[in-house]
């Protein structure tokens, strides 16, 4: 996966699309779901998602509410710091519905997670818009929170790390999954770092 080096995040939407289509654990079908992401030096990444779902799900209003109860989509990252070249466990998890709701965290596993306040969620300045038949969500990661978590990681062009996108809902009315990557695993999980991709900085 190619994520672009912008020279501002207003050129996200100029950048190529990830999709979210594998369709996982007995999932027939899901709206059709994808995404920009880009990287601005010296700020973070940014990243944008968009779902063509109408009338989505949205009970849940408060930062680290579990919106994956809701219609939501997701990304999960994971990056290796500079520290000797030592590879890093940790990713981290962004979940978001259609009302803004942010639930974000990091750690080694799905259980035992380091969860952000509801302070510290406003710095990924996570917004949402509901339109007649889409929904969408962007926000920020900067690159201090980044290193606060993993070190240096001087970031460049070539740089590789890891990530995957989702789609969810839990809601056993409108239960589905997807990803972005294939995670070939019986049981439902998307916290599976092995099943990541893998993306590389690359000039625009």
């Amino acid at each position: 996966m190619r994520v672009e080096i912008l020279k501002d995040k207003t050129e996200l939407d100029q950048t190529a699309p990830f999709r979210v289509e594998c369709l996982l654990w007995g999932t027939r079908a899901i709206p059709v779901t994808y995404g920009y992401l880009g990287f601005v030096r010296g700020e973070g990444f940014y990243l944008k998602m968009v779902c063509e779902e109408k009338d989505p799900l949205r009970t849940y209003v408060n930062a680290m509410d579990p919106v994956y109860r809701d219609s939501a989509m997701e990304a999960f990252f994971q990056f290796e710091p500079k520290n000797g070249g030592k590879a890093s466990s940790v990713y981290l998890n962004f979940e978001v519905n259609g009302n803004g709701a942010l639930l974000a965290g990091y750690g080694s596993g799905r259980i035992y997670r380091t969860y952000f306040c509801r302070e510290e969620v406003e710095i990924f300045d996570c917004k949402a818009r509901v339109d007649e038949s889409q929904w969408e969500f962007s926000l920020h990661i900067p690159i201090e929170v980044l290193e606060r978590i993993y070190g240096s990681l001087e970031l460049e062009e070539g740089s590789v790390f890891k990530c995957n996108f989702y789609k969810i809902s839990e809601s056993k009315e409108i239960e589905h999954y997807a990803s972005c990557f294939l995670i070939d695993s019986k049981t439902p999980s998307f916290h599976l770092p092995e099943y990541f991709g893998k993306a590389r900085l690359c000039a625009k």
